[in-house]
């Protein structure tokens, strides 16, 4: 038998062995932005192409919550966008989520938004907004 192949075998499994370990982050993950903030921008040029002029909600009388935006495209295009709203209970907990809408934004004109939660469990909201895909 070759002594030195068995070796250099023990020696790769032990080695593969070490990298098996579990992760260890070097820093601590940031809360997602959308725990944070009412509006997140998934793409950074849209906050100064197309920056949010209303960002509010109100509480209809069926209970449900309605949020209204507002977006002003500073670009001389038409801005071609992506939106979602996802409302969350009073835990945080995402109960509803719009899925990614078109938003069309003509060039130099305000653009206004409005989408309706379809329960009356909502308690806060996050718009987000990116570039069509």
């Amino acid at each position: 038998m070759n002594w030195s192949r068995i070796a250099l075998a023990s020696l790769l499994a032990v080695i593969a062995c070490v990298g098996c370990g579990p992760f260890r982050g070097t820093r601590p993950l940031r809360p997602a932005l959308e725990l944070r903030e009412n509006l997140v921008y998934e793409d950074g040029g849209l906050r100064l192409q197309t920056p949010c002029e209303q960002l509010e909600a109100e509480r209809l009388e069926s209970g449900r919550m309605q949020v209204h935006a507002a977006f002003s495209n500073e670009r001389n295009y038409t801005a071609e966008c992506q939106i979602k709203v996802k409302f969350n209970d009073s835990t945080g907990r995402v109960i509803e989520d719009s899925g990614w809408m078109p938003l069309l934004m003509p060039r130099r004109e305000v653009t206004s938004f409005t989408y309706t939660s379809l329960t009356d469990k909502a308690q806060d909201f996050v718009v987000l907004l990116r570039q069509a895909r």
